[in-house]
């Protein structure tokens, strides 16, 4: 122990001579291997050189050995206590921080000094999910609900003699929180930490809700291209939240007031749960189609109407409106201004029907004839004049062998509305 302390003094107070010394690398790297190389001497083939922990005074000798016209000694290895130091020959106990001084008595005495730093490696991330079929973690992506961990793999952390921690950043649907991630023994510079990730009902929508140690952690709507992402220093790792693709038939209906709406899902065909809202409010309904009707004054104009939709694990999310329009309206017309056709009506002026509030049909169709005993009805082609109204192709009574003190009618009926049937009458003269 003397010489020790001899040959650390030594390090700082000796003059330059011709031999040099050297520790290589320098920094040494904790749980690394370094050598001492002693240069420019001459005719020397063999020696030792003395190396010493000047914190703990602890002390190894190597034998130094020649080599491409160099005497080198090592390797040594730099171990904490609590690493294994099995098959190794050279090893000396550090810990980061630690001056290592090495020196030898050849050429009246050469030394150096070096400090211990942090082990080197670079840096991993990953997020993994638990199979539980297979009993094993996992490569994640997608990442559907279940347990995951995000695994960080950093050997420069692994300092001390007990499981340390590193922090990450968990960012979900624009929200993000630190994290604790806890080293895998004492020595593995693998740090874990463990999630579980679940898909809830919030209302008419859904929310992404990740749960660490059986707590609410981080939650955020769940919307399509959603992504976890974690960051750890200069490293992020994303995986995307997949979701179940969910349509309905139609996203927007129109039907009259009185007539029922069947709104149906077409994606999935075999769903394990359906649930309904309908302006916000829950529907008892739970299979993959609901009805809908309007009689005054229940329902508003409108009906916002929202399926969640579970297959499996996994959930999705549909949006429809429903549109209640007042039954279809019609009328005779004058063929040449528009204006409302007024009884009694000439037999040979020339005629149109009406329309208004066709906002259901996309082909309406409509018949005129004469009351009575006479089987003459014609339908008549119908233009579409924009907002709910179509007119017809004039024509004239006298068409239809019509004339004074007949009653002419014309009728339209909603092919999908048996409630919704216009009915008018004109008399002649």
């Amino acid at each position: 122990m003397r010489k020790a302390i001899l040959l650390v003094m030594l390090a700082f107070s000796l003059p330059a001579l011709a031999g040099k010394i050297q520790i290589d690398p320098s920094p040494i790297p904790l749980k690394g291997t370094f050598q001492v190389v002693v240069a420019g001497l001459q005719d020397v083939q063999t020696g030792n050189v003395l190396v010493v922990n000047v914190r703990t005074g602890e002390e190894i000798r190597v034998p130094l050995e020649a080599k491409e016209g160099r005497l080198l000694a090592g390797p040594i290895y730099a171990l904490r206590d609590c690493d294994d130091a099995a098959g190794k020959e050279h090893v000396i106990r550090v810990q980061v921080g630690d001056v290592i001084v090495a020196a030898t008595d050849l050429e009246e005495g050469l030394s150096v000094t070096a400090v211990m730093t942090a082990p080197t490696g670079e840096p991993a991330l990953t997020v993994e999910r638990w199979d539980e079929g297979q009993a094993l973690w996992c490569p994640s992506s997608p990442l559907e609900p279940g347990k995951i961990r995000i695994v960080v793999e950093d050997p420069g952390k692994d300092v001390l003699c007990e499981p340390e921690s590193v922090q990450v950043t968990i960012r979900l649907g624009g929200k993000e929180k630190d994290l604790d991630a806890r080293e895998k023994g004492a020595t593995s510079g693998q740090f874990v930490s463990e999630l579980e990730l679940s898909i809830e009902r919030d209302g008419p929508a859904l929310k992404a809700v990740l749960t660490h140690k059986g707590s609410e952690f981080l939650s955020a709507p769940l919307a399509e291209g959603m992504a976890l992402t974690v960051v750890y220093e200069d490293l992020a790792y994303s995986v995307s939240l997949p979701s179940l693709a969910v349509r309905f038939e139609s996203t927007e209906v129109v039907e009259d007031t009185d007539c029922p709406v069947k709104l149906a899902l077409s994606e999935p065909t075999d769903p394990d749960e359906v649930i309904w809202y309908v302006d916000g409010a829950e529907r008892s309904e739970r299979g993959p189609e609901i009805k809908l009707i309007r009689t005054e004054p229940t329902y508003p104009d409108s009906l916002s109407v929202i399926a969640l939709v579970r297959k499996g694990a996994l959930w999705g999310k549909a949006e429809a409106k429903v549109v209640f329009v007042p039954h279809t309206e019609i009328e005779f017309v004058q063929a040449g201004s528009g204006e409302t056709a007024k009884a009694p009506w000439r037999c040979g002026t020339p005629l149109r029907v009406k329309l208004a509030g066709v906002y259901d049909d996309a082909a309406p169709r409509v018949w005129v004839g004469v009351l009575g005993p006479s089987c003459t009805v014609k339908e008549l082609a119908l233009e579409p004049k924009g907002n709910g109204v179509f007119v017809s192709e004039p024509f004239r009574p006298e068409e239809l062998s019509a004339c004074a003190g007949d009653i002419l009618w014309a009728q339209y009926k909603d092919p999908t509305c048996l409630e919704d049937v216009a009915y008018t009458l004109l008399r002649l003269r």
